[in-house]
């Protein structure tokens, strides 16, 4: 595959998957403004990033929600041009499972990083390992959850950028012609 069409898909990628957990994170802020119960909420929609832009927010919490958010689409778009350049034209079934699994393992990742910020915000004492450590593992799952609930909405359109960017004129012409020949074959003599 062309690096033309491995760089568009991939910015293609990096863009849902920002616009995506950017959209999660103000719905599910949302859905808290609006008493929704947290068992029908998590289990929806995830928050990936942490969203941070509401009123009174610590800075610690909008830095975890930034560095996250890079996280995610850096990872994003390296993984899915990775991918996208490997895979055969035609193979939109593995463009898309790959790129399902990049967003998974790009958004749980971003979780991991995001979690010893957050966990600063909380200012939880180590003499609660046990809570911290399950909000560590809260945190930093959040992030795989929403990929694996979300994330085949990005496969989907990347697979359909790969297929169309290969969609060309045939890799074999339609006319057969007889192949040529090198040297050309010797001329028998002329009679006379």
């Amino acid at each position: 595959m062309n690096r033309n069409a491995a760089g568009r898909a991939s910015v293609v990628a990096a863009i849902m998957v920002g616009v995506g957990a950017l959209a999660s994170g103000l719905i599910n802020f949302l859905f808290v403004l609006a008493n929704v119960a947290s068992l029908p909420r998590l289990l929806i929609l995830q928050d990936p990033i942490g969203f941070a832009l509401r009123p009174r927010v610590q800075p610690m919490a909008v830095v975890a929600m930034l560095v996250a958010m890079v996280v995610l689409v850096g990872l994003t778009w390296l993984f899915v041009r990775m991918i996208v350049r490997s895979a055969l034209p035609g193979r939109a079934a593995a463009v898309f499972f790959g790129t399902w699994g990049a967003v998974i393992v790009a958004a749980w990742i971003a979780g991991v990083v995001r979690a010893p910020l957050m966990l600063m915000v909380l200012q939880i004492p180590a003499e609660q390992s046990e809570i911290l450590m399950t909000q560590f593992s809260q945190i930093s799952t959040a992030g795989a959850t929403w990929g694996l609930m979300w994330g085949w909405l990005t496969a989907l359109v990347v697979a359909l950028v790969h297929r169309s960017t290969n969609a060309g004129p045939a890799p074999y012409p339609t006319t057969t012609s007889p192949p040529a020949t090198y040297p050309p074959a010797p001329q028998p003599p002329a009679a006379g």
